[in-house]
């Protein structure tokens, strides 16, 4: 018996290109800040001001990985940090989410860390644990 599957996600708003300038913890949760919010997945695809929320956070099983720099291809050194300290030790940042992936309880945003007094972007992955729920703050 063959067995056929094909993701259809059902996401209502993507972060594709968006660009995050703040994570803020509240409680067990995580706040991101976007520049300018987000694409809504219907008709027309129009971009919406926004944050996103992500409830019930397990920081134990949240990280942070560190590539290369922007453009770099062969060896590498990179650099795994737990979301905490990352959050900790660098308030200031700015992150364009070039992808997002939704599993089991699980999200993960790959993109590009600008970092002050750093002049190249560094290739970055954040995966989140979470039991909660993730919620769109959309402004209108």
């Amino acid at each position: 018996m063959n067995i056929t599957y094909h993701f259809k996600p059902t996401i209502p708003y993507s972060l594709h290109d968006m660009r995050v300038n703040h994570i803020e913890r509240v409680g067990n949760h995580l706040r991101f800040y976007f520049e300018t919010g987000y694409i809504e997945l219907k008709d027309n695809f129009r971009q919406v001001e926004g944050n996103l929320l992500i409830e019930d956070v397990d920081m134990n099983f949240s990280d942070v990985h560190f590539l290369s720099e922007n453009g770099a291809y062969g060896k590498f050194n990179g650099e795994r940090m737990e979301l905490e300290d990352f959050l900790k030790n660098y308030e200031d940042f700015s992150l364009e989410i070039l992808d997002e992936t939704y599993g089991y309880n699980t999200v993960v945003y790959q993109g590009y860390l600008s970092l002050p007094k750093k002049n190249n972007l560094i290739d970055m992955t954040m995966s989140i644990y979470y039991t909660g729920n993730i919620v769109y703050e959309v402004t209108e």
